[in-house]
């Protein structure tokens, strides 16, 4: 007996900035996504785009490099067409976000852009007639370009004021529409995507990794303020926060790799500890003061912190890494490769035994509602002269990632969704690649944005919808299935 639950929400997840496009229509203002540029084969550390300088941060805005996410896969235009094809597919859910910028142009605007809103209206409405749940993530590695240039990002607190007014904007205007909202994406992957969440530029602070954690306790802050709002406006709505899964594993039994395994996955709960249990816990204090790390945190917003506390738990899971004393610290993009593990050819592991592992410690420590909010490896992708792509890697990719989700759920764990990054192609957050693919369905765009978008149905389609139809049961490969894919 697997337990999966007979509503649960199959379906996948995309983000406003990776998809969207029109990134000046309709009173749209620039986001910190339209400014990061394609640059064929770069690795992203040497990008910079993460932690990002103000001499970098000017290159980008005012170069003239090709912007992917500006165009995106033009879902701005042509929602329609994909919510009929995820429709086809017959997935219960969409995890996917809203744009911030599109919202509030500036992010300290007085008023609502209602052209932004408007869309969102129609976006919404369309996925109800096609029987699609949304699950609504409010903010997703896009934030105006101005709360940068103004106030400095998150290190600044009038930040919680913005982000809450946009929060309350939206939750008022959908709470009778969406029922579970994620407040910010992935909170915790600050040490991947610090400027995306954050907006900081390194070189405007003093003491960098305090400044990302204070930004990261405004957030904190904000969260919990958006929480009690949307309980106080329908009492029915789930309000979430969400995880990036970076727990590693030891890369021995050296009892050396096992303590700083334990004291770098500590610190990794630390996210969730505070939203979820509603209180800052003593390691993370103790980590604070050692590193000489101060923070400003009122008595008021302990307080709401512990009154506020998310609902249920979204987690975000990809590949695994091990640490080794003797190679890795507590930062948290030290990490060995585990060498039992094949990878993509972009570096990341595959490893589904890490999913069944990490929704496990996650059920047994904190005993909330989770949903696995995203889930999925890029892959290059070949079509063939007969508009086909037969990709037997992504199958057995996402069978093992659910045989794993599944064991998960049989041991006892609340898991009410299942999203796959991304059901069709889309934008790399990480790379800006399009040719990076994670969907079923291919998208005919290429890295420079040439190509006539057309949809192609991948093998893996049919596989999923089959999934979806057996409600997880069936994750084989059918001869039935076959013989679909191959008229």
């Amino acid at each position: 007996m697997s337990k999966i639950r007979k509503d649960f929400l199959w379906g996948g997840a995309i983000a406003a900035n990776q998809v969207e496009g029109a990134h000046r229509r309709d009173g749209r203002g620039l986001s910190t996504a339209d400014i990061q540029p394609f640059i064929p084969g770069a690795d992203p550390i040497d990008l910079h785009f993460n932690n990002m300088d103000s001499e970098t941060y000017e290159k980008y805005k005012h170069g003239t490099y090709y912007f992917p996410k500006r165009q995106g896969v033009h879902f701005y235009e042509r929602y329609r067409e994909y919510i009929d094809a995820l429709a086809d597919m017959h997935v219960k859910t969409l995890r996917l976000s809203i744009s911030w910028s599109r919202i509030f142009p500036n992010g300290d605007d007085t008023v609502p852009n209602e052209q932004g809103l408007a869309f969102y209206d129609r976006l919404f409405e369309y996925m109800k007639e096609k029987n699609i749940e949304p699950i609504v993530t409010i903010f997703h590695y896009e934030m105006p370009l101005n709360l940068v240039e103004q106030y400095g990002g998150w290190t600044n607190p009038k930040l919680i004021d913005f982000f809450v007014k946009y929060g309350e904007t939206v939750l008022q205007r959908y709470h009778q529409t969406i029922k579970y909202w994620i407040i910010i994406n992935q909170i915790n992957l600050v040490h991947k995507e610090a400027f995306a969440s954050l907006g900081i530029l390194k070189d405007k602070v003093d003491h960098y990794e305090q400044s990302q954690f204070q930004a990261v306790h405004h957030q904190f802050v904000a969260s919990a303020k958006i929480t009690e709002y949307g309980h106080k406006l329908n009492p029915s709505l789930q309000m979430g926060m969400m995880l990036a899964d970076t727990l590693t594993a030891p890369y021995s039994c050296e009892p050396a790799d096992v303590e700083l395994n334990f004291r770098r996955n500590r610190m990794q709960y630390f996210y969730s500890d505070v939203l979820i249990r509603g209180e800052y816990p003593e390691y993370a204090l103790t980590y604070f003061e050692d590193h000489d790390i101060q923070l400003e945190i009122t008595e008021s917003e302990k307080e709401l912190l512990w009154n506020n506390t998310a609902d249920f738990l979204a987690v975000s899971y990809y590949w695994s890494n091990t640490v080794k004393a003797s190679e890795n610290t507590m930062d948290p993009n030290s990490t060995v490769k585990n060498p039992h593990l094949k990878a993509n050819r972009w570096g990341w592991s595959i490893n589904a035994s890490g999913l069944y592992l990490c929704m496990s410690k996650y059920w047994d420590r904190y005993h909330v509602p989770m949903m696995v909010a995203e889930n999925g490896l890029g892959f290059k992708d070949v079509l063939t002269a007969d508009n086909k792509v037969h990709d037997d890697y992504r199958i057995e990719y996402h069978q093992e990632h659910i045989a794993a989700l599944k064991e998960a759920i049989h041991e006892g764990a609340d898991v009410f969704a299942y999203c796959t990054w991304a059901p069709f192609d889309i934008i790399s957050a990480g790379t800006a690649e399009m040719s990076k693919r994670y969907g079923f369905i291919y998208v005919d765009y290429d890295d420079e944005g040439n190509g006539n978008g057309q949809f192609h149905y991948k093998d893996s389609f049919y596989w999923y919808k089959q999934v979806i139809d057996t409600n997880g049961e069936d994750l084989h490969r059918t001869p039935t299935i076959r013989m679909r894919i191959t008229k």
